[in-house]
């Protein structure tokens, strides 16, 4: 039996249902104000699990006035209206009895509660606390080492390559809390535009090797770690350093996010005449057997097999590289004009590693696109997800309601 009191219907045995183990919860903090008392340090996230209060760890990432994520600096003492709250929604937990006992000390409440579209909730609870001791400091649920540029989770160890935005490691971390082998030789970008100049087509390429990166920060926390760099590309002396944007990467426990925003001059799109462009994963012939999946090809591939490569006409949104201890989910979002136009995400997939002297791989292109309409910026987003089994049917739901189902919260005082 349910006993709710008051307005805020605080219920005594309501029980968490939300089912979304890969989603962070981001609040602007302007939403959380209502303390009077923007420290910090006198802030407290709970769950209430079993019946008990349970501390969480959460984040305050600061930004600036215009909205940019602060990367330098040392940690804000106090927040504004405008930055980023950030915990683990599989951290919240039920909803909280009308007569919970906080923790002392504590005279002021906010219950966060996080609902999926589709059902499913589960709660959080913001709790003022002056004057009380510091918040234990708890295992930051990743980091990004700058000194060896990798990024480290109890899910999964990721490796870029040094001054470029490409990986050269991937490993999913066993039950033992140990990484396991290298699934990657190295991720690839290709991408040949061609233009028309003085009457004349000419054909340029690029490749990870060209796409230059400036660290423009690293910002590491509880919940979450960041790295932004500044992006170019050398196209030579005819367009110099295009296309060229910001890239930021989120990383969290079981995840990483990275949205793109680029611009495409004006110039440069009315000399396109053609365009093709590859974002691949080239695997280790030693870590087989690994198996390739996507919507369209239910049953999978061995990456390990000679067979010739599939080809179908279909849009991906995800495909996924699965191995026996762990499988990785990829995912890219591309603007709902870009789909009104007809560009589509073709999948890549060459398998073939036989010996180690082969080389398999798999991946996106993007199709027609010389439909673009307009100049302009575009955002984009690159999502990989780590399952910590091989993977099955249905995996992949769960992995892209992060990025195509955002979460709804509400916030309300209690106290």
């Amino acid at each position: 039996m349910l006993l709710c009191l008051g307005a805020s219907a605080v219920c005594a045995e309501e029980r968490a249902t939300l089912q979304r183990p890969y989603d962070p919860v981001i609040i602007a903090t302007g939403r959380l104000d209502l303390f009077g008392d923007r420290r910090i340090d006198a802030l407290r996230l709970v769950r209430v699990a079993g019946g008990s209060v349970q501390a969480i760890p959460f984040q305050i990432d600061p930004r600036s006035k215009g909205g940019a994520l602060i990367m330098q600096g040392p940690e804000p003492v106090q927040f504004d209206d405008n930055d980023d709250f950030v915990f683990m929604a599989s951290d919240a937990g039920d909803r909280a009895a009308a007569d919970v006992t906080w923790p002392p000390g504590c005279d002021a409440a906010l219950e966060v509660t996080v609902r999926a579209r589709l059902g499913g909730a589960a709660w959080a609870y913001l709790l003022h606390c002056p004057g009380t001791p510091p918040a234990p400091a708890t295992t930051p649920y990743v980091v990004y080492d700058a000194a060896d540029n990798h990024a480290r989770s109890t899910r999964y160890d990721v490796g870029y390559a040094a001054d470029r935005n490409f990986f050269t490691e991937m490993r999913v971390v066993g039950a033992d809390g140990a990484p396991g082998a290298n699934l990657v030789r190295q991720t690839h970008m290709r991408g040949s535009p061609t233009f028309e100049v003085l009457f004349t087509e000419l054909t340029l390429e690029f490749t990870e090797q060209n796409a230059y990166v400036e660290v423009e920060g690293i910002r590491n926390g509880p919940v979450r770690a960041i790295r932004r760099v500044k992006l170019s590309v050398d196209l030579g002396k005819l367009l110099p350093n295009l296309p060229n944007g910001i890239a930021e990467t989120f990383h969290y426990r079981d995840a990483f996010l990275t949205p793109t925003r680029f611009g495409i001059p004006a110039l440069a799109l009315r000399m396109l005449r053609d365009f093709h462009f590859e974002d691949v994963v080239e695997f280790d012939p030693r870590v087989m057997p690994l198996k390739y999946w996507d919507a369209t090809h239910p049953e999978g591939i061995a990456l390990a097999s000679a067979g010739p490569a599939p080809d179908d006409n279909a849009d991906h949104e995800w495909w996924v590289h699965s191995a026996p201890n762990g499988a990785v989910l990829n995912a890219m979002l591309i603007p709902q004009q870009w789909h009104d136009w007809g560009i589509t995400r073709g999948a890549f997939v060459r398998p073939g590693c036989t010996d180690t002297s082969s080389t398999c791989a798999a991946g996106y292109t993007l199709r027609n696109m010389t439909a673009l309409r307009a100049a302009g910026d575009y955002d984009l987003m690159q999502a990989t997800v780590v399952l910590p089994r091989a993977y099955q049917a249905g995996d992949e739901v769960p992995a892209m309601a992060l990025v195509s189902d955002p979460l709804l919260i509400d916030v309300a005082r209690l106290r």
